[in-house]
C-alpha cells in the first residue's frame, strides 16, 4: 500500500487551536472542477481528518453552480447541465475514496448544498451574509475580485463581464455561511472550516475587518499536504 499524504494545519483564527483540541467537528468543501481534490488524495485527506476530529460532513455544491457556468456563456438550460455533470463527477470521486477507507463513520455526512439551503439554520447565516455585502463595500469588492478569478480560472482568454461577475458572486454567497455557521448548520458544539489554499474573502472575514462576523463556535485553518502535490492547471470550460 503506497504511503499516505500526511497534512499540516496552518491557523487563521485563534480559536483554530483549542477547536482542533477538541475535535468535535469539520467541514469539507469539495468544489466541482477543482482538479486538487483527486480520489487518491481525496482519499488520503479523509483518512487523516478522520484520526482528528469526531464527525466530518462533506458538501458539494451543485444547483448553485449554475449561475458560474451561465456567467461563462451558457445558455441557462446548459448551465443547468454542466453544473450536474461536474457535481455528479465530483460527488463519485468522493464516493470512491471513502469506499476506499471502508466508508464513512456513522456520524459522517456527504451532502448536495441544495439538501442544507432551507435549514433555518443556513437560511440565518445566508441573510447575514447578504446584508454584509450590501453594508461592506470592501468585502464586495473582494468578493467580485473572487469571481472574476474563478472566471477566469474557468475561461482564461476572456475578461469577465460585470454582468458575469456578479452571477458568479451567487456561487460564493452561497458557500459563506459554512464558513462563518457550519457548527450552527451542522448542530455540533464547534466546527472547523478549512481549504486548501489561501482565500481573500475568507481571510478578511475571519480577520475581524469585515461587517460579517463569525460564530465564536466557527474556526477556519489552512489544511494542506506537507510535500507539495502539483496541481493541474484547471482547463477552461468549452464555449456554449
Amino acid at each position: 500500500m503506497p504511503e499516505r499524504v500526511e497534512f499540516s494545519i496552518e491557523p487563521v483564527t485563534e480559536n483554530c487551536a483549542s477547536i482542533c483540541e477538541r475535535r468535535e467537528h469539520v467541514v469539507i468543501g469539495v468544489s466541482p472542477g477543482n482538479s486538487f481534490f483527486r480520489v487518491p488524495l481525496l482519499a488520503d485527506l479523509i483518512h487523516w481528518l478522520n484520526s482528528r476530529f469526531a464527525r466530518m460532513d462533506i458538501i458539494v455544491p451543485n444547483v448553485e453552480l449554475a449561475p458560474t457556468f451561465m456567467a461563462l456563456g451558457y445558455p441557462p438550460d446548459r448551465a443547468a447541465s454542466k453544473a450536474r455533470a461536474e457535481c455528479n463527477a465530483v460527488r463519485n470521486r468522493i464516493v470512491r475514496a471513502w469506499e476506499s477507507l471502508g466508508g464513512p463513520r456513522p456520524a459522517d455526512g456527504l451532502h448536495l448544498m441544495s439538501e442544507l439551503v432551507d435549514l433555518p439554520q443556513y437560511r440565518t447565516a445566508r441573510a447575514r451574509c447578504e446584508k454584509a455585502l450590501a453594508e461592506d463595500g470592501n468585502m464586495r469588492a473582494v468578493c467580485q475580485e473572487a469571481s472574476r478569478a474563478v472566471l477566469l480560472a474557468r475561461r482564461p482568454e476572456k475578461e469577465p463581464t460585470v454582468q458575469g461577475i456578479e452571477h458568479g458572486m451567487r456561487y460564493l454567497l452561497a458557500e459563506l455561511p459554512f464558513f462563518i455557521a457550519s457548527a450552527e448548520i451542522f448542530g455540533v458544539p464547534s466546527s472547523l472550516c478549512f481549504y486548501h489554499r489561501q482565500l481573500p474573502l475568507a481571510a478578511l472575514i475571519f480577520s475581524g475587518q469585515a461587517v460579517l462576523k463569525p460564530s465564536p463556535r466557527q474556526a477556519y485553518a489552512l489544511i494542506r499536504p506537507v510535500e507539495p502535490v502539483r496541481e493541474p492547471r484547471t482547463e477552461p470550460v468549452a464555449g456554449p
